[in-house]
């Protein structure tokens, strides 16, 4: 029944899985969930992604790096910027060992970008501005 559930389902939580059976009159705990789910082979874990930084990057880094090491630090501003996805969250789903799930995304979700700043003297303010602006 419990593989059942997650074949069906592959969403599924020991949690979710445990209350479906518990409609079914079926009495079980989601820790029983998981261990049943460990012992048929299945692991908790994330799907795939892909590195954010290809060894080029990296090299590239690294050579900005030590050209900067011996920069005076007191006349620079660092900036950072982020882009927060608003959508689905990145989570973990039970998986046979040697499979992996893809999760499908939208080309473009919506997106808002944050900016800021600091330097030797403090901080910058946060800038918060939609996708494409």
């Amino acid at each position: 029944m419990i593989l059942n559930e997650i074949e069906e389902n592959e969403d599924a939580t020991s949690v979710s899985i445990a209350r479906g059976l518990k409609r079914k009159k079926v009495e079980i705990s989601s820790r029983t969930v998981r261990r049943r789910l460990k012992a048929a082979g299945y692991r908790f874990s994330a799907p795939l992604s892909k590195p954010l930084l290809t060894t080029l990057h990296k090299q590239r880094r690294l050579r900005r790096a030590r050209l900067m090491q011996h920069q005076n630090c007191n006349t620079i501003v660092f900036s950072d910027e982020c882009t927060i996805r608003l959508g689905p969250v990145k989570r973990r789903y039970w998986q046979r060992k040697g499979q992996r799930k893809v999760v499908r995304t939208t080309k473009h979700p919506a997106k808002i970008n944050v900016w800021g700043c600091f330097a030797r003297n403090g901080f910058g303010e946060i800038v918060c501005f939609p996708q494409g602006n």
